[in-house]
């Protein structure tokens, strides 16, 4: 018996547009509410909605492969494919082998005491002057002050780091007008790394020093190194600074919430766990199927651009009861603004343990959060704000 597929939905917004940035919300919900498997006209692509086709999808890397690029369109995925969130194995597992076990919990003990040392520094800093950029002046500090200082590029480098990261972001959307002015950013980023940088450049012990002994050891190929560099460049900062922005505007929105983790420390992981969940830092990555495929009642053809809606997906009604809420006391935490599967974000300890150094620094002095309406990033990747005027009450 031949199998019926039912017709595909189809959402006419734009989901790259200004507008569509500025509050996407009510797109997501009106796109799960069309079903799990929708298609996007104005993109040419299909896009994965709720929380349960899009877990599927991450863990099915043989269909939904990453290799052919992970940006909303062809070209941003050919400029920036082959770096370790647009590749499949066998690649991808050599270059998470290369650069995952600096960044596991055990290896981070070493850090620790400097992140909680450089948060509370922080944090006494902006309750003298009480009224501050949340962005800027707050979740910016601890991935310039900590990462820059963990990846070890010398000062060329390190002034560019983000400039580089939210270009990378950029053209991981479309070639749209940020998409295409980010392009001479990445150009420049490549160069500096591919024609200038040299070990005894960088800082000794860092993670691009290590990066050169591996391959000095015959532990990972030469070709694959820049492309690692780059790595520890690109999804180390824009994500976790977005978080933190999104973590301090919940808690000046929702007060009892921060009297609740202000009697009960213990519940800061989960803070921010929920805090990432609500705000999704990636709004979404693509995937190319590698053959026709049944998903969820919808015929999905071979080489398909299949769009992952992680923010989306962490607002899934049937998964997150009250799911527009925040509530640090949320027993499912299995949201999926770190990723999920062979993709998973490897930074996600490090960005946990900044936020939560954060919260612990401010919970003794900070006795409320107050913040205006925020200026919203543009970017075609992130979700997060350019700006956000924040007080400190005490």
């Amino acid at each position: 018996m031949q199998k019926i597929f039912r017709p595909i939905p189809t959402y006419e917004g734009d989901f790259y547009s200004d507008q569509f940035i500025k509050n996407p919300w009510p797109h997501y919900e009106k796109m799960r509410s069309l079903g799990p498997v929708i298609y996007l006209p104005k993109l040419g692509n299909y896009a994965l909605t709720q929380y349960a086709v899009v877990q599927m999808a991450l863990r099915n890397y043989k269909f939904y492969s990453s290799e052919q690029g992970v940006s909303g369109d062809k070209f941003g995925s050919e400029f920036l494919k082959g770096n370790i969130i647009a590749s499949d194995p066998p690649r991808h597992g050599k270059l998470r082998r290369a650069m995952s076990l600096p960044l596991m919990p055990k290896a981070l003990n070493s850090v620790q005491k400097k992140i909680e040392t450089e948060a509370q520094r922080l944090v006494d800093q902006l309750i003298e002057i009480q009224s501050f950029d949340g962005i800027k002046d707050f979740a910016n500090h601890l991935p310039l002050v900590i990462v820059k200082d963990l990846v070890g590029l010398p000062e060329f480098g390190q002034d560019n780091m983000l400039n580089w990261a939210a270009a990378a972001f950029d053209i991981l959307g479309i070639q749209n007008k940020r998409g295409y002015s980010a392009l001479a950013k990445i150009t420049e980023m490549r160069n500096f790394i591919s024609n200038g940088l040299t070990q005894g450049m960088v800082k000794k012990g860092s993670l691009t020093d290590r990066l050169f002994k591996l391959v000095k050891d015959g532990l990972l190929d030469p070709e694959l190194a820049p492309f690692a560099i780059r790595d520890y460049i690109g999804p180390s900062l824009d994500t976790t600074i977005s978080a933190t922005g999104h973590l301090i505007r919940l808690f000046s929105q929702n007060p009892n919430q921060w009297d609740l983790l202000r009697a009960k420390p213990a519940f800061c992981r989960s803070a921010v766990n929920e805090a990432i969940r609500l705000g999704s830092p990636i709004r979404s990555f693509s995937r190319t199927t590698t053959d026709n495929f049944e998903c969820f009642g919808v015929s999905i053809p071979k080489g398909a651009r299949v769009m992952i809606l992680f923010a989306s997906a962490n607002r899934d009604e049937s998964i997150f009861k009250k799911a527009d809420y925040f509530d640090i006391t949320r027993k499912n935490s299995h949201h999926l603004g770190f990723g999920h599967g062979i993709h998973a974000c490897m930074g996600l300890h490090l960005a946990q343990m900044e936020m939560m150094s954060l919260l612990k620094a401010m919970i003794p002095r900070v006795r409320r959060i107050e913040t205006d309406d925020p200026e919203i990033l543009l970017n075609n990747t992130i979700c997060g704000f350019s700006k956000l005027p924040t007080r400190f009450i005490t």
